[in-house]
């Protein structure tokens, strides 16, 4: 596929905006990384529209609307979470070629991340939040990208690594059996870096992983990271956790970062360095 602009992508979400009568006379990227994130400034609105995600995520758009039907419902039972635009209709949106969706714009009160303590308790609040979500989900739905990105020809990595991964990801799979596990709705990626500091406090976003899962799942987005006192998050979670289906979960976490490193290495040169360094680690001593 042709690359992906972030200039281009700015440009559809400015066009789908002002179809809704929304005015940007300063569009400012936010981000780009799996998604291209847009401020449409100065109104209070931001586009999120699907980049890297398309090169692993054949229905892109079903991935997008999930996660503002998630964001949807979070919010009607007052959860902290950031939510979908007012301004336009919470549905999935396309312009020349670009995938999008838009949220209501928040300024970060920070940069800082949260603790452990802080990630450990909202984590638990938010499954409490999601057991009740009516929509359908399918079992560790991010875990897809690993065997897409496999099956892509052109990549950056050589046969060997390839094969490496190949190998790990079909070992660890089997090791966590995720049919036979106890499983809930899931926020899908909850690491530190989807909650931001707002002036309300805390709040999650980025649902777009929304699956179904052990909780496990979920834990390991913060407990894998070894800049984080996991013992500390687990205390404050505060309800049981199998420690096996833990450790398979860290080791999943590891592998689909490695991967996806892999893929924002294809497009964004700046990458290349820390995919280097995370598809080390499953290389053979």
């Amino acid at each position: 596929m042709p690359p992906i602009s972030p200039a281009a992508a700015a440009r559809a979400a400015v066009a789908v905006a002002a179809g809704y009568g929304v005015t940007c006379t300063e569009p400012v990227i936010l981000a780009d990384g799996a998604n291209v994130v847009v401020h449409l400034s100065p109104s209070p609105v931001v586009a999120k529209v699907a980049a890297t995600t398309t090169l692993v995520r054949p229905e892109v758009g079903a991935w997008l609307q999930r996660e503002l039907d998630v964001a949807v419902f979070l919010a009607r039972q007052d959860a902290p979470v950031l939510e979908p635009s007012a301004e336009i209709p919470a549905t999935t949106h396309a312009a020349g070629g670009h995938v999008m969706s838009f949220w209501r714009y928040q300024s970060p009160s920070g940069d800082a991340l949260p603790d452990e303590s802080t990630i450990g308790s909202m984590l638990r609040d938010l499954h409490a939040a999601l057991r009740p979500y009516p929509g359908a989900v399918s079992v560790l739905a991010p875990l897809g990208d690993v065997p897409e990105f496999l099956a892509r020809t052109g990549t950056l990595l050589s046969v060997a690594d390839m094969s490496l991964l190949a190998s790990a990801f079909a070992r660890l799979t089997a090791e966590l059996d995720a049919e036979s596990c106890t499983l809930q709705i899931l926020h899908g990626d909850a690491g530190p870096g989807n909650l931001m500091a707002a002036a309300s406090g805390w709040v999650w976003h980025d649902f777009e992983d929304t699956c179904s899962g052990p909780v496990a799942w979920d834990l390991a987005a913060s407990t894998a990271s070894q800049r984080l006192d996991s013992a500390r998050i687990l205390r404050a979670y505060g309800e049981p956790v199998d420690t096996v289906q833990l450790a398979v979960c860290e080791q999943l976490r590891r592998l689909h970062l490695a991967v996806w490193y892999a893929l924002y290495a294809e497009r964004l040169p700046e990458h290349r360095q820390r995919a280097a360094e995370l598809l080390a680690t499953w290389r053979a001593p």
